[in-house]
């Protein structure tokens, strides 16, 4: 199920837990570990957030001693309001950025990889309502940020290859999670997974904090495959530590059950159906409640500026996205003769 989800996403690696709530905390402790390649997170550093979300983003932010930075939410896409970076940004103490992509709409990744390339800041996706969802880029600004693979779920029509660089979400950034909470775009029961998209320098730390905080990398029911079973030395103690029993993070036991990774290799093969459907049940919603505009505004994609009926017109940076939807939001205008509380 690990290698199949890393595949499909086109990331290093993918390592199952039992929640997309773990996910976070996982994806979060990982980078506070000794192990880190560059800037370790340590306690009383800063992470920018969205301040509209579900909490498990915020959560392990506090959990790890890291202080969350707010910065508000574009109400029409759900997502950060990135003209707030510059103002949430703090030179002494802002290390990472940690957002989600709103109800499949993904976050403005053009403008976030281009923030946190600026101040050396890792970016954490939040991609647990977003699986499927793809952000595209153009090519010369993909390359500025050194992000230039192609995923195959380049949309068709929009742009040549030659001219935009086409990934999934959660494959942007340093580190990514996935929830496979039954509601969400494959389910596993319950179940959820860290994606290393960036450094697989950060694959040993994120199974460590997951296995208890375990040093050992062998696998269970494999014996001595590290080669240091009662031959491991720490420090000045006596030789014939056994690695297995090492522990060099203060983990968790998160991992998920075989028969849950068992259910998920079903339902991933079942994902490009599932994306598909709920595109055209999104699609089928706007224009079945279009005819209400009045007295709604509705969500709108990242970077689309109006909707045409059964497409979207988009601003000026290039940039596309194509959601893998989780939800239908509406607001409930002002001028409307009743509120979202009737």
């Amino acid at each position: 199920m690990e290698r199949e989800l890393a595949s499909y996403l086109g990331v290093r690696k993918s390592l199952l837990v039992n929640s997309g709530s773990s996910a976070n905390l996982v994806a979060i402790s990982t980078l506070t570990s000794p192990l880190v390649p560059g800037k370790r997170l340590m306690r009383g550093d800063e992470v920018i957030t969205c301040a509209a979300g579900f909490p498990t983003t915020v959560g392990p932010i506090i959990q790890s001693g890291l202080v969350p930075v707010f910065v508000d939410n574009n109400p029409i896409t759900g997502n950060i309001d990135v003209t707030q970076l510059e103002e949430a940004y703090n030179p002494e103490l802002t290390k990472a950025v940690m957002v989600a992509h709103t109800l499949g709409n993904p976050f403005d990744i053009s403008s976030i990889l281009s923030f946190c390339k600026k101040y050396d800041l890792w970016l954490i996706e939040d991609n647990c309502d977003a699986l499927g969802s793809v952000y595209n880029m153009p090519r010369e600004v993909a390359k500025k940020l050194g992000k230039t693979k192609n995923s195959p779920a380049l949309i068709d029509g929009l742009y040549t290859k030659d001219k935009v660089v086409s990934k999934l979400t959660g494959t942007w950034g340093d580190i990514s999670t996935q929830s496979f909470y039954p509601p969400h775009h494959m389910t596993m029961g319950e179940g959820g997974a860290v994606n290393i998209a960036g450094s697989i320098k950060l694959k040993r730390p994120a199974e460590s904090i997951r296995d208890w905080g375990r040093d050992c990398w062998c696998p269970s029911g494999q014996d001595n495959t590290c080669g240091l079973r009662f031959s491991h030395q720490l420090g000045d103690l006596p030789e014939g530590f056994d690695h297995k029993y090492t522990y060099s993070h203060i983990g968790y036991n998160l991992k998920p059950l075989d028969i849950q990774a068992a259910i998920g290799r079903v339902q991933l093969k079942r994902l490009p159906q599932f994306t598909q459907l709920r595109k055209s049940n999104w699609l089928r919603l706007r224009q079945g409640l279009d005819e209400l505009s009045e007295f709604f505004e509705f969500m709108l994609p990242t970077h689309a500026t109006a909707w045409n009926g059964d497409c979207f017109s988009w601003d000026s940076t290039g940039a596309t996205t194509d959601c893998s939807w989780f939800g239908f939001m509406l607001l409930v205008r002002q001028e409307a003769p009743f509120s979202s509380r009737d």
